[in-house]
């Protein structure tokens, strides 16, 4: 037969073995549902947020990934992340192909292992029978490897690479070769000599940057408005909310400011830290004895929109109240993208059984559900909590958190996931913290309320890429 012959018949194939998208494909691996996979007498496997095509020793291989859905890459960039490739010289080869689902004529970005090790563009035309080189670059990976991309752009289709995500080079660019309009993506890890030893490529982050961006030590800012320290405050009666206030008047309060003055230096913070710099969140006193209400104070932060899909939030934290614990205090990241609020949130809330425990409860979209679990808290003493948090797909995703002394963190198992809300309020992310009085305000003059902030660290993963 042919070769056009086959050549056609496999294009066919393969339109067959797809379907075709609705959406943009943004895929980070956790799952296969987006792949076809084949070992090829190596081994092409997806866990924990990777791709891992492997090709052993002794044989020859070509573990494959391919995309079970159609994209287009007319007007946009489609990118993989080779986060490490293995590979043996004139024996192996790692490819990324954008392949056109009609004709079987595809884009193709290759690591050769030809010593050194090589990025190599290029296209198949002629119902993808002849292969076309148009450049080269070397293999420099960065810290998180090296990003691989297509783009096609005002009828231009261009090879990229790049260690960020953010800068990207070109080592081609022509005319386009080939239709962009449905193509399908596969990957390819592939001994045609044997060798030794195994090799293997490892991919992840499709349409992703791995690590977004990152807000250090965000307790050193002494400003309000903006990216800097805001203030939002209410007061309860019965349940029912009385005031709320994050114009500067305290609604029934006098919280502490934000300036020089409430930022300390304390070296009893415990390693591990970025510094030991912090901030002094205090309530001084409140209206209760007159109103009888209860109050809630926020300090929280409008960071600039970072459209990720994880996030963690991380914080030393600890509090001097003058008598048994009778407040809570609350954790909560918000995504707001202008059309849902998506909160990721733990709070811890007190026993109120005249010792300091309590139990960490979690935020479904409408109301704090108890975990379950316990812990006890002194006065003067450095706490830590971090919990990661996917925010993304309308989605709000938990998968555990951790709590406790400082370097010394007990591990809580918890999954669960809710829908997003819809809101309206400007898109950005906003990390916030907050002193909960509740059911039982004792704040007077004298009784301050503080919680003392440090390493407060908003972090990113797998942000969604144009």
């Amino acid at each position: 037969m042919h070769k056009k012959t086959i050549s056609c018949m496999i294009a066919g194939l393969l339109a067959v073995s797809v379907t075709t998208a609705t959406a943009r494909l943004y895929d980070d691996f956790a799952n296969g549902d987006n792949w076809i996979l084949s070992n090829d007498s190596g081994t092409a496997v997806i866990e924990t947020n990777v791709l891992l095509l492997t090709s052993p020793s002794g044989v020859l291989s070509t573990p494959t990934a391919t995309c079970n859905s159609e994209q287009s890459l007319t007007d946009s960039r489609q990118s993989i992340l080779v986060e490490s490739h293995t590979g043996v010289t004139d024996s192996t080869v790692f490819f990324f192909w954008a392949i056109d689902s009609v004709t079987g004529n595809k884009l193709e970005l290759k690591l050769d292992d030809v010593g050194p090790t090589t990025v190599v563009a290029g296209y198949y035309n002629d119902d993808g029978n002849d292969y076309n080189y148009v450049g080269s670059a070397a293999y420099n990976p960065g810290a998180d490897g090296l990003y691989l991309a297509f783009l096609e752009t005002n009828g231009m289709t261009h090879w990229q690479i790049s260690t960020d995500a953010s800068n990207w080079t070109d080592v081609a660019s022509i005319d386009d070769p080939i239709s962009t309009s449905s193509i399908v993506f596969e990957m390819q890890h592939k001994a045609y000599e044997t060798t030794s030893t195994a090799t293997h490529t490892t991919v992840g982050c499709f349409n992703y940057r791995l690590h977004g961006i990152g807000y250090y030590s965000i307790q050193t800012n002494t400003a309000s408005g903006g990216d800097n320290w805001s203030l939002y405050t209410e007061g309860f009666n019965g349940g029912n909310l009385v005031c709320s206030s994050s114009d500067g008047d305290p609604c029934g309060m006098n919280v502490g400011g934000v300036t020089s003055q409430w930022h300390f230096t304390d070296t009893s913070i415990p390693a591990p830290y970025t510094n030991q710099d912090g901030f002094d969140f205090q309530i001084i006193n409140t209206d209760e004895p007159t109103t009888h209400d209860y109050y809630n104070a926020y300090r929280y932060q409008y960071l600039p929109y970072v459209d990720a899909d994880q996030w963690t939030y991380h914080i030393y934290f600890k509090y001097t109240y003058p008598q048994y614990i009778t407040q809570g205090l609350e954790f909560p990241l918000n995504k707001y993208n202008g059309t849902n609020r998506f909160q990721g949130a733990f709070a811890w809330y007190p026993l109120r059984d005249g010792t300091t425990n309590g139990e960490w409860s979690v935020w479904t979209g409408s109301t704090w559900k108890p975990t379950g679990y316990d812990q006890g808290f002194k006065t003067s003493w450095w706490y830590e909590l971090t919990f990661t948090v996917g925010l993304h797909d309308n989605q709000v995703f938990y998968n555990g958190f951790q709590a406790g002394t400082v370097g010394s963190l007990t591990s809580f198992n918890w999954t669960t996931n809710y829908s997003a809300p819809g809101s309206s309020s400007a898109a950005g992310i906003v990390p916030a913290m907050q002193i909960d009085d509740n059911i039982q305000d004792t704040t007077t003059t004298n009784t301050e309320k503080d919680c003392y902030i440090a390493e407060w660290h908003i972090e990113s993963m797998y942000q969604r890429l144009p």
